[in-house]
């Protein structure tokens, strides 16, 4: 998997259970593309490029690698989570799997806390280029890397 469009990470805060988790429930099941989602901040969802990668993060673990589809800011005018982009997940856990058995964030991406919020960060953050897993990568590619060696023994 080329993770060197990973620019980003995102938390999502499913209320219950776990988000995006079962691909029958995306508009295309069998392509994993799906609406993600913002609260309200258009500013914030038009951060990322086409063709940029994005960690989704929920209770501390990395639970999709997803990839944005176009330029486009999508408005369905709700109040709260209206703003979405269009994206397709690159990896998620195999279907069947315990998402709590995910590696804890820590582990991935360095720190044991990340900014909170569903805002969108870029990597590395200051908690992130601070951490002793970013000095052992050295550099964003590394990390990269370090994150792909992860995320294919799942």
């Amino acid at each position: 998997m080329d993770l060197s469009q990973l620019k980003w990470f995102k938390n999502v805060n499913p209320g219950s259970g776990w988000a995006y988790a079962n691909p029958d429930d995306m508009p295309l099941p069998e392509a994993k593309i799906f609406r993600l989602e913002w609260k309200s901040d258009k500013t914030d969802a038009q951060k990322p490029n086409k063709g940029d990668l994005i960690a989704l993060v929920q209770k501390a673990k990395v639970t999709h690698i997803v990839e944005v589809l176009d330029d486009t800011v999508y408005d369905t005018r709700k109040t709260e989570f209206g703003i979405y982009r269009v994206v397709k997940a690159i990896w998620m856990p195999p279907q069947g799997f315990d998402w709590s058995q995910l590696p804890h964030q820590k582990e991935l991406l360095g720190p044991s806390i990340l900014a909170m919020g569903g805002n969108i960060h870029e990597l590395p953050t200051k908690g992130i280029s601070e951490s002793q897993l970013w000095q052992d990568c050295g550099n964003l590619q590394g990390l990269q890397q370090h994150i792909n060696q992860i995320l294919q023994i799942i």
